[in-house]
């Protein structure tokens, strides 16, 4: 099957700013799954300010939080501050010269019941090369 030329009619770009013939053989990339999430104490990862967390208590899991510093020791005991994740935005969301050097209203959370999100981001998919002609 020989492949017939494209009109200039039948080119658009895509979402991600390829020239594509809409009228041409429909190309699916596979990229698949998103990496797992793996939650690991914060008391094992270095420099959680900012990372995602979840705590547990006996009524189980709660998602949607942020860290607002890095574990800090008080009367012997390890502690983090906490701040909801809308919280994180919008702290983030003002100027430089407006935000103050930590989030505001957080709370201060027993360290050994807060847990960090880590991701293990595979090897970016690069698409193959030319063959040089040189």
């Amino acid at each position: 099957m020989s492949e017939r030329p494209s009109r200039w009619e039948d080119l658009a770009f895509d979402e991600n700013g390829r020239l594509v013939d809409v009228n041409g053989p429909v190309e699916f990339v596979e990229f698949g799954p998103p990496p797992p999430i793996t939650w690991v104490s914060v008391l094992d990862v270095p420099n959680v300010f900012g990372r995602r967390a979840a705590t547990m208590n006996s009524r189980g899991p709660t998602y949607g939080l942020r860290m607002a510093s890095d574990i800090f020791e008080n009367g012997g005991s390890l502690y983090v501050n906490l701040i909801g994740e809308d919280q994180w935005w919008d702290w983030r969301s003002l100027p430089d010269e407006q935000r103050s050097e930590r989030p505001g209203r957080a709370v201060c959370w027993h360290a050994r019941y807060v847990w960090a999100e880590v991701r293990e981001h595979p090897e970016p998919v690069t698409p193959p090369r030319a063959a040089d002609d040189s």
